[in-house]
């Protein structure tokens, strides 16, 4: 008698067991299916669409200086960064010779602007093709870029471009761009005029052009958006239910994707859990 109690409390266990699991697995599949997501609504917005690029800045009008005649470097009459006038002296030269001594030669500045590039030592000796300095009207000021044959198509004549330096940043525009990319390196150079005040003349400098750009068009953001071997897609959410829409979609960024059919104005997209979850899905909201 004891024994039969003591199998039919085992088989109770073991039923109790089952039923335990059984509920437990149906809790937990439960709370795997309600996944918690963030929306946003679609939007008229604007698409810009930007590459940075590595230069140097130079002046518009920049005049390398050449002494008129040969002779021993003595001095400069000016400093780096300086402005000067035209006719003003920017150094002196000693043509002496042994046996003979000349009157010191004052190479004069040509036109008015900004000194750069002051490199000489007292006692080098100079030529006719000896660089003594440039002069530059930097008023404004030039970033000169070379750009991939992929890019050069892209950007146009006039093109708004952000030029930084040293954490300054300055508005310009596109003022030139290679019919050609160079046959060897294909790269073709960009010109881009600005304006800012600042000794910069031969820095290095970052530039953000503006490629393309529309306006007053539907968006979602960039993590909204999904593919899969039939197109881009979005879930958007209706009644707590997560609902798969094919979309064709248009300029992309890093933040925003244009969406040219497929949704409307302030059609409610999850963004945050997209990754996560299938068409028809319940959901909740956070």
């Amino acid at each position: 008698m004891k024994k039969l109690f003591i199998i039919i409390s085992i088989i109770v266990l073991i039923f109790a067991l089952v039923m335990v699991s059984k509920i437990r697995k149906k809790t937990i599949k439960g709370e795997e299916f309600i996944k918690t997501v963030a929306y946003d609504l679609v939007k008229k917005d604007r698409v810009d669409i930007y590459q940075t690029f590595f230069g140097k800045v130079e002046g518009v009008k920049q005049t390398e200086i050449f002494p008129d005649v040969p002779g021993r470097f003595i001095e400069y009459r000016v400093s780096e960064g300086e402005f000067v006038k035209k006719d003003q002296v920017i150094a002196y030269l000693d043509r002496s010779i042994p046996g003979m001594v000349f009157e010191m030669v004052k190479v004069l500045a040509p036109v008015e602007g900004v000194v750069y590039e002051l490199s000489l030592n007292k006692g080098d000796f100079v030529s006719n093709q000896t660089f003594i300095c440039m002069i530059v009207d930097d008023r404004k000021k030039i970033a000169r870029i070379n750009v991939s044959s992929e890019f050069l198509g892209k950007i146009k004549k006039g093109s708004f471009a952000e030029v930084e330096i040293e954490n300054e940043k300055f508005t310009g525009k596109v003022i030139r761009i290679s019919k050609y990319p160079n046959n060897f390196t294909n790269l073709g150079g960009v010109d881009i005029e600005f304006e800012g005040k600042g000794n910069f003349i031969n820095s290095g400098c970052s530039v953000k052009i503006l490629l393309e750009s529309k306006k007053d068009v539907f968006v979602v953001p960039y993590e909204s958006i999904k593919s899969d071997e039939n197109g881009d897609f979005v879930f958007l959410l209706k009644n707590k239910i997560a609902n798969k829409i094919y979309v064709k979609t248009g300029l992309k960024n890093q933040a925003l994707v244009e969406v040219v059919n497929g949704v409307v104005e302030n059609d409610t997209v999850i963004t945050i859990g997209s990754d996560m979850i299938k068409d028809g899905q319940k959901v909740k909201v956070r």
